[in-house]
């Protein structure tokens, strides 16, 4: 009778997982960059972690730093080389079709896919090797192919100053009123020698440029040096991506700001729950954050506010809250003898608009190079480019881990879990505990953002290789057309209706300044007798609810994680028993509701 509990239970399970697929809010799934357009990099679907592929799917090309997967509301998945393919593939990694935009054109940012299933990429001319960058032209031009591979049309970005745009930026979908826009800012040479032009491009889903506005100007500084604005040098030194920036109209490559070097970001879009067109927050990659809205009447954008900052280069994509206060990774800026500014490999997040509420920065960590990522429950969590990764709870850190490696990309969210790629391995975190819960090793990663699918499969690209690593067991084969990211989101970070998560979040890369508790103490084995849930009650010991009917897989793979949480590497012994009284789980949301509950009487953890 037990047995038939337990396996009714978990049939309850997946079809409880099924529906939330199925029933989740499907205007996009992971369909841009960074999953919805607001950046948030959160899908609110159940996930596994990310530990074996099911699939790998190689031969890809070469991907762009910066460049990932996107994913439509059926579970497609689609990824652009700088070889200039375009690739669909089945949510379990079985190719697609395979489309080229043009052989003198490579693709640089990630797609974006339109609600009628419009695929758009942006192609740039490929630098001609032996040429120098003041003598070629790089421009950049929209393709766009429907659902099942047939290519629609392309655009050629307009010319200004002589010079047609190029970018590096990937489209982002602006919705309002039954109509959409694809936007992406374009690089132009500005009226002034060495200064550069941002503008702002909106593109139909016809191909047609509905709008075409200069958003903002970097002047380059004048202090010496190789004349390039000093927040867009580094990209000079990223061939051949980051030639874009020297190829619209710099003569000389300039000097390097920091160890790796951040990707031009696209735009954050906003839809305003309250009503009203959407808000536009757009990055110039060096000083300035700029808020807009735009006109469909008009065909013309707004500016609703603005943010410089002399000492900080605004490195990342915009993140926008639902609270609308906007959030961008920033590194330092540090000066030389001659007041020339380059990157100073340390940095944080600071906010904006369209909420005018001012909140501090965030500093004193590594630079912000990857959007920040938003969790189910609020929190935000940042990757510095050297490793340190960061949870914050509204503006104080709840965790802090060292990783291996380097990043220049967001971390990816699910509702149970998030994905860290670093160059070297791939790391999986369970949300609610922020203990680390997997890793795969791999070469070559942390340029290329995870993303999460609307079945909850993870997608992660290192090298020419996309690993598909397999959703929740009894995820159905197909979404019939559901995504699902509607993420309850806002404080600094939290809604008023959505309590703040208390209590200290530990892990296994636990910061020296957010000690674990009790701190390991050299090789001596710490005995927890009874164990104890966060919130004070006897630990239960089962994986599932029924009270009495686990093993000791189950004991042993709670015990481990319970010894995680404390700071120790492993399980040296404990000790279970089926007892009276009030048995919680270790994440503390649920309680075993049998009279008598299998508990831990002890626990030995160990380095």
């Amino acid at each position: 009778m037990i047995r038939v509990h337990r396996a009714r239970r978990r049939i309850a399970l997946i079809a409880a997982a099924a529906l939330l697929c199925a029933t989740a809010h499907d205007a996009f799934a992971w369909q841009t960059a960074h999953g919805d357009p607001d950046n948030t990099s959160f899908a609110d679907v159940l996930t596994i972690p990310a530990t074996v592929p099911a699939t790998v799917a190689g031969n890809l090309g070469s991907i762009a730093p910066g460049a990932g997967p996107v994913v439509a509301p059926d579970g497609t998945v689609y990824v652009a080389s700088e070889q200039g393919w375009v690739m669909s593939f089945k949510p379990d990694g079985t190719p697609g079709w395979r489309r080229q935009i043009a052989q003198n054109q490579m693709i640089v940012a990630s797609p974006a896919i339109g609600s009628d299933g419009t695929v758009y990429v942006v192609g740039i001319t490929r630098p001609a090797e032996g040429q120098p960058p003041a003598v070629q032209r790089v421009d950049a031009t929209l393709h766009r192919f429907n659902a099942s591979g047939a290519y629609l049309g392309q655009t050629v970005f307009p010319q200004h100053n002589g010079k047609v745009g190029s970018t590096m930026a990937p489209p982002n979908i602006w919705r309002f009123n039954g109509t959409e826009l694809a936007m992406v800012p374009a690089l132009y040479p500005g009226p002034v020698g060495g200064m550069v032009d941002i503008r702002l491009l909106a593109f139909s889903p016809g191909g047609s440029v509905v709008a075409d506005q200069n958003v903002t100007s970097i002047a380059a500084e004048t202090t010496g040096g190789a004349g390039i604005p000093s927040g867009l040098a580094p990209l000079c030194l990223l061939p051949p991506v980051g030639t874009v920036v020297c190829l619209v109209g710099f003569s000389e490559f300039g000097v390097p700001g920091s160890g790796l070097t951040a990707t031009m970001p696209g735009v954050g879009i906003y839809a305003n729950p309250l009503g009203g067109t959407p808000w536009i927050l757009l990055s110039d990659h060096d000083k300035d954050l700029v808020g807009l809205t735009y006109s469909a009447g008009e065909s013309k954008f707004y500016e609703t506010f603005r943010k410089h900052e002399s000492n900080r280069y605004m490195r990342s994509a915009p993140t926008i809250l639902a609270n609308r206060h906007t959030v961008i990774g920033f590194e330092d800026i540090t000066r030389d003898d001659n007041g020339k500014g380059s990157g100073a490999q340390s940095g944080g997040i600071l906010f904006s608009g369209p909420n005018a509420t001012k909140v501090a920065p965030v500093s004193g960590l590594q630079e912000i190079y990857g959007a920040p990522t938003q969790l189910k429950d609020g929190r935000v969590v940042l990757i510095g480019a050297q490793g340190h990764l960061t949870v914050l709870n509204n503006v104080t850190a709840a965790g802090k881990f060292r990783l291996p490696g380097t990043s220049i990309v967001p971390v990816a969210a699910s509702r149970t879990h998030f994905f860290v790629s670093m160059s070297g391995s791939l790391h999986t975190f369970e949300t609610a505990t922020l203990i680390e819960v997997g890793k795969f090793s791999w070469a070559n990663g942390g340029k290329s953002p995870p993303v999460v699918g609307p079945l909850g499969h993870v997608y992660a690209i290192a090298g020419n290789q996309m690993m598909v690593f397999p959703p929740p067991p009894g995820t159905p084969a197909s979404t019939s057309g559901a995504g699902g990211n509607d993420a309850p989101k806002g404080g600094v970070f939290q809604a008023e209706n959505i309590p703040a998560p208390t209590g200290q979040k530990t892990g296994v890369f636990q910061a020296e300044s957010i000690p674990a508790s009790p701190p390991p103490q050299g090789n001596q084995p710490a005995s927890y007798k009874p164990p104890k849930s966060k919130n004070g009650h006897r630990l239960f010991a089962c994986l599932e609810l029924d009270g009495d009917d686990c093993g000791k897989q189950d004991h042993r793979e709670i015990a481990g994680q319970f010894c995680a949480k404390e700071g120790y590497s492993a399980v040296e012994k404990f000790d279970v028993d089926t007892r009276k009284g009030k048995a919680e789980t270790l994440q503390g949301d649920e309680y075993c509701s049998k009279k008598k509950c299998k508990v831990f009487d002890e626990i030995i953890c160990r380095m």
